[in-house]
């Protein structure tokens, strides 16, 4: 049985973007069949209309895929991706990261996980819509630590290191 959904995304002008954690959450589990939008504005702020026709995904009666043995194994294909010159920053924004999830009593991956912050010493943003094309970096990550990533960034110096090989540390 085909259903829809409607949706209505006002414009964020602080990221650039409409945001649409919303309709991320909804589509975990269904199957989506079409989409149409509508692009309007009312007094000044622009809004994005979606129209999501979906047919929900029940669970699959398959067997469950089996943890790897001795638990589960970290990827740590991200650690390839970061230059000499860029562990420095990496660090710094890593310890950054420590700090806010003690203080908030959270786990440090929920703020962003080491693959999210090698993205984002590599492209070094600017900008909170520079940050926000990173992905895992929604609205509300961007306003609550947006801005302190941005200030270390700046104070590491905003140019990414020269190429240099990128030897694996």
């Amino acid at each position: 049985m085909m259903r829809f959904q409607l949706f209505t995304l006002a414009f964020d002008p602080i990221t650039e973007r409409f945001n649409d954690e919303a309709v991320q959450d909804f589509l975990a589990d269904k199957e989506v069949e079409s989409i149409s939008d509508h692009f309007f504005v009312r007094g000044a702020m622009p809004y994005l209309t979606l129209v999501v026709c979906y047919r929900p995904q029940g669970p699959t009666p398959s067997a469950p895929v089996p943890e790897p043995k001795g638990g589960r194994q970290r990827d740590e294909s991200w650690r390839d991706a970061l230059g000499k010159d860029d562990w420095p920053l990496f660090n710094t924004l890593r310890d950054w990261r420590g700090e806010k999830a003690r203080a908030e009593g959270i786990p440090p991956y929920v703020i962003c996980n080491n693959r999210q912050l090698t993205e984002v010493v590599s492209k070094r943003p600017k900008t909170l819509a520079e940050l926000g094309h990173i992905d895992g970096f929604g609205d509300a990550k961007l306003k609550k630590y947006g801005p302190q990533i941005l200030s270390i960034i700046a104070r590491a110096g905003s140019a990414p290191p020269q190429e240099s090989g990128h030897a694996a540390q």
